[in-house]
């Protein structure tokens, strides 16, 4: 493919989840000369017609296969990331996530780690289009990135001082839209748990600030009613949760992927569990967590480590038995970045494209760059966090961007 046709649509959805690495994928192409085109998903599907011919990334959706399959017979190629890649049960990701029909459309499957890639190559075969990758998001725990933080997690400490984050995933009980579910007897009890857990520790550590960062899918409200009274608890759930768990003292959980993310960031971490649970327990982030049972076990990890400096002595030993379990699962590892093998691979693909679509495409979207975007997908935003990694690289990535619509933007590198 000619360097000028290579295009690239990073389609997102949950956007204090997937932007940042959406967003550090999008650097790097861009610096490899590849347009990019990054927005709402469902917006982008209205526009993937008069698209030029590219590469288009799925996040793994499976309501959205059919876009996918429409995706490929107007000539594009299909790649996929699956957003749920790293936790899931096998049964219901084959069943749910993955089908044949749709293995055999696309180009590439990128993996998290060797237990996903096991998964889809012992159903599918092909092994040759099966990679393992792991995920531009976790490349932004790495300390090369950290910084881009910096700013927001100094905001974040004048506000909210010494706190302890917690993060819930009750989703599936404490529903957004439609309250509480009561046949998932399971989850209301760990929910319940939590609420007493929140309740007694922001009690028995008046000298902290507990931040509550409630799964996107969870309905907020619930938390706020219940712990409105609680002077040093805040419920919130406001941009990546790297700059939070970063900026915490803390971290709890119970079989959460910000667990992982902790770990990775190096923040200490406990995996809350009352009560054991074969259908809700999730192996990976408890495995690599500290676990509790009690608040009296929370509160002396605390103590330990607000007096040391650490959790336990065997600090070094532990971290590594959990280094061990985590890279069975994710493959990006220490020096390892995600983003350079996707784009290694992408580099593979070729895609026939006509140059004068290309120009069309382009003329029509015109060339006024628009910044007045305050929420969502803007340029200002994509800019500023561009600006922050040519910092870390010490170099200046150009491009131009274009404002197709609120939530999409072509990003286009600069060569002149």
């Amino acid at each position: 493919m000619p360097m000028s046709e290579k295009w690239l649509y990073l389609p997102v959805e949950i956007l204090t989840r997937e932007l940042d690495g959406k967003l550090l994928l999008a650097y790097y192409a861009v610096k490899q000369n590849y347009n990019v085109i990054i927005g709402k998903k469902r917006k982008m599907w209205r526009y993937l017609s008069s698209f030029p011919k590219g590469i288009l990334m799925s996040k793994g959706d499976p309501k959205l296969k059919k876009e996918l399959f429409k995706a490929k017979e107007l000539g594009h190629a299909v790649v996929e990331l699956d957003e749920e890649g790293l936790i899931f049960n096998e049964d219901t990701y084959l069943r749910r996530r993955m089908n044949e029909k749709y293995f055999k459309i696309v180009n590439q499957i990128y993996c998290w780690g060797n237990v996903q890639k096991d998964v889809i190559e012992k159903a599918y075969g092909h092994h040759e289009k099966i990679h393992l990758t792991g995920h531009p998001r976790f490349d932004l725990t790495k300390k090369k990135f950290r910084t881009i933080y910096n700013k927001e997690i100094q905001e974040i400490k004048r506000n909210y001082g010494d706190f302890i984050l917690i993060n819930t995933r009750f989703a599936r009980y404490n529903r957004k839209k439609d309250g509480f579910d009561n046949e998932n007897q399971e989850m209301k009890k760990l929910y319940n748990y939590f609420i007493q857990m929140i309740k007694e520790l922001s009690q028995i550590r008046a000298d902290l600030n507990i931040v509550v960062r409630p799964h996107q899918r969870e309905n907020y409200n619930s938390y706020k009613d219940e712990l409105s009274n609680f002077k040093n608890v805040s419920v919130l759930h406001s941009g990546s949760v790297i700059k939070w768990i970063i900026a915490s003292k803390i971290v709890i959980h119970n079989g959460c992927t910000t667990g992982i993310e902790s770990f990775l960031l190096d923040k200490p971490v406990i995996s809350y569990m009352p009560f054991e649970s074969e259908e809700n327990d999730e192996y990976l982030p408890n495995a690599i967590s500290y676990k509790a049972t009690c608040v009296d076990e929370i509160n002396s990890f605390i103590d330990a480590y607000l007096t040391d400096g650490e959790i336990d002595e065997a600090k070094d030993q532990n971290n590594s038995i959990q280094k061990e379990i985590l890279s069975k699962y994710y493959a990006a590892i220490d020096e390892n970045y995600a983003y350079e093998e996707i784009i290694r691979l992408l580099d593979q693909i070729f895609v026939e494209n006509e140059s004068c679509l290309e120009s069309s495409f382009l003329q029509n979207i015109g060339t006024t760059q628009i910044w007045k975007t305050k929420k969502g997908i803007s340029a200002s935003k994509i800019n500023a966090f561009f600006d922050k990694v040519n910092d870390i690289e010490k170099f200046e990535n150009k491009k131009i961007f274009h404002q197709i619509d609120k939530d999409i933007l072509l990003i286009k590198p600069n060569n002149n």
